[in-house]
């Protein structure tokens, strides 16, 4: 197919999603690809499903909106297997849901990306390529990096798989970042010093929030330079660590989530390094430091059992990090080839222009009500899915 013809097409099917645009939610994965649309022209109630509860507060959302829902997630298996579980979530509400719209997009963009956040500068080249009737096999923009986190419990070993899997990088030419939170600057810095003293929680919670966005904004701009960013630690740390009760106070996990999905961006892949408390108190013990508040058997079991639930919340790569230390390092770096090898166009620019106009509702996590009679499916999304999905999702 000619770009020319391609590109009409694509109009087609932007016309018709602007057209719905108006009275539908739009169910999206992520903030990119509310950004790649709106450069598109399509503005409109959306939703991000990834950041802001999954597919059952997408459907409870489009419920309380009163409104029909058009689903546009990736088409990749992954993208899949979260549109079945949207589709079942929204049918058990009874609210109608548009899914051909989705189809056409990918149809028209398989070819040359296989996410909605690259639908723009898909737009951009088949505008370029039918003003010259050359029809490229592949986007020839300028690549981005990849954001990958390293989560786990005290012990799991991510520090040492940090470095480990950065020198493995930059041996292969990859311009490689590896970073941390707390960072070793401003407020991360403080909070590393201890200087806060005895505080909540919730009080914890909220500095190593304010880190996070400091923190957060270089992260994009090493991603935009096309590096590849390793973190040690990211939100579902204060999550899981904030939420679990220590000295009979916790902060509640909605409002930890809530408050940084006002800021934080999307990782291309968070693996979780799985470890029981006991191997955790084990490894710790055999550094000879002083332990900290955190390196509680019995507080870690909490924490470890908030860090699965999140995994399974957001789709996380889940590693046994019980497991010889080659093994996990083998296991992570398969990972990380995965999403490097599929490493998209440049992200859009106006990353470096969100600020106060941009619209945060999408990202607030729903306070929605069910209606009495209604039953909505329980257990994660992955659980919705029909069996023949896949069981988890593919890491990206």
């Amino acid at each position: 197919m000619e770009a020319a013809e391609r590109l009409e097409r694509f109009d087609s099917v932007l016309d018709d999603l602007s057209e719905l645009s108006a009275d539908h939610v739009l169910l999206v994965e992520g903030r990119n690809d509310v950004l790649a649309l709106e450069a598109l022209g399509i503005h409109g109630d959306f939703f991000c499903v990834q950041v802001s509860g999954g597919p059952v507060r997408a459907a409870e959302y489009a419920w309380n909106a009163g409104k029909p829902a058009v689903i546009l997630t990736d088409w990749d298996r992954r993208g899949d297997s979260l549109e079945e579980d949207l589709a079942r979530n929204l049918s058990s509400l009874g609210v109608r849901f548009d899914t051909a719209i989705r189809e056409r997009l990918s149809w028209v963009c398989r070819p040359y990306c296989k996410d909605v956040e690259n639908v723009h500068n898909v737009h951009a080249m088949l505008e370029r390529d039918s003003k010259t009737n050359i029809l490229r096999t592949a986007i020839t923009v300028s690549m981005s990096g990849s954001f990958i986190v390293l989560e786990g419990i005290d012990g799991a070993g991510k520090s040492s798989l940090c470095a480990r899997l950065s020198e493995e990088l930059r041996s292969r030419g990859i311009d490689t970042v590896v970073t941390a939170e707390p960072t070793h600057e401003g407020i991360g810095a403080f909070i590393r010093s201890g200087g806060a003293g005895s505080i909540s929680q919730a009080t914890e919670a909220l500095l190593f929030s304010a880190d996070r966005n400091d923190h957060t904004e270089r992260i994009g701009r090493w991603v935009d330079e096309g590096k590849v960013v390793i973190c040690d630690r990211y939100f579902a740390s204060t999550v899981a660590y904030q939420s679990a009760v220590l000295d009979g106070g916790s902060a509640d996990t909605e409002w930890l989530i809530s408050i940084n999905s006002q800021f934080i961006d999307r990782a291309d892949l968070t693996v979780l390094l799985d470890l029981d408390p006991g191997t955790s108190m084990g490894r710790v013990g055999s550094r000879g430091e002083e332990e900290s508040k955190f390196e509680r058997a019995d507080f870690l079991a909490q924490v470890r059992s908030g860090y699965l639930a999140l995994a399974e919340r957001f789709g996380f790569a889940v590693v046994d990090a019980a497991a010889d230390a080659d093994s996990v390092y083998r296991e992570v770096l398969a990972l990380i080839e995965k999403v490097i090898r599929c490493i998209r166009p440049r992200r859009y620019s106006a990353r470096r222009a969100r600020g106060s106009e941009e619209k945060r509702s999408s990202w607030a996590l729903p306070a929605a009500s069910l209606p009495p009679n209604a039953s909505l499916p329980s257990g994660s999304s992955s659980a919705m899915g029909r069996p023949s999905a896949p069981s988890s999702p593919i890491p990206r």
